[in-house]
């Protein structure tokens, strides 16, 4: 299925970038459909392609030899995944897979290095583009080893009203679109512990469940949770 510029802009990686340029790009990229469940690319492999996604949602994970997975990240509709792993490495340092079904823009790694090489707009979008991958990460990772369960959850429902557009203000509705095990493994933790923690917060009357809705009922106190240090 071929490409065209008006998909391409879609995507912050590209968004900034001159039309003549989009058209180069496009020429070399292909589109893929993915079932649920279906591997992109697995820890280990040839970083040989980065994606955009148009619709859908892939998960980005670790799993460690019993099996037990820590996901890094849920890329969505209009954002992009392995931009790192394509300029940077030889290989994947994760796992992706489709959580639904997915359509995705292959970028082929080669062309688009041969591209950045001669084309100082497009190495800076790409640039930007790793350098927010890499404050995720950091914030991942010091989230998970200084911030209880209650505080990661609260950061979690903030972070997801923001990727929304949505306001983080009392009576704000969030529908959560995704299973508890996997908001219990983006957090690190088992499903059991998220529930007691989504139990507290009610308790404590910062949020008010109804069925998979999450209704803000005190959003300055979970933003308080979610950034204790601000």
């Amino acid at each position: 299925m071929t490409v065209d510029v008006i998909r391409l802009r879609r995507f912050t990686l590209f968004s900034a970038l001159p039309e003549a340029l989009l058209k180069n790009i496009a020429e070399f990229c292909s589109r893929i459909s993915l079932e649920r469940g279906q591997i992109l690319f697995q820890h280990g492999d040839e970083a040989d392609a980065l994606y955009l996604v148009e619709y859908g949602r892939i998960k980005v994970y670790r799993s460690n030899s019993s099996g037990r997975e820590q996901i890094l990240h849920i890329i969505e509709d209009g954002q992009s995944v392995a931009e790192v792993a394509v300029l940077a490495m030889q290989k994947f340092p994760a796992s992706a897979s489709a959580l639904v079904e997915t359509a995705a823009i292959l970028v082929p790694r080669q062309p688009l290095l041969d591209l950045v090489a001669g084309n100082s707009q497009a190495a800076l979008a790409m640039i930007a583009s790793q350098a927010k991958w890499v404050r995720h990460l950091v914030d991942l990772a010091s989230g998970l080893l200084l911030d209880d369960i209650r505080s990661r959850l609260a950061r979690y429902l903030v972070l997801f009203a923001d990727r929304r557009n949505l306001p983080l203000e009392d009576g704000s509705r969030l529908e959560l679109d995704v299973k508890k095990g996997i908001i219990a493994a983006q957090i690190g933790t088992a499903p059991e512990t998220l529930s007691r923690n989504f139990a507290k917060l009610e308790e404590e009357q910062v949020i008010l469940r109804e069925g998979r809705e999450i209704i803000i009922k005190d959003a300055a106190t979970l933003q308080s949770l979610a950034y204790p240090d601000i």
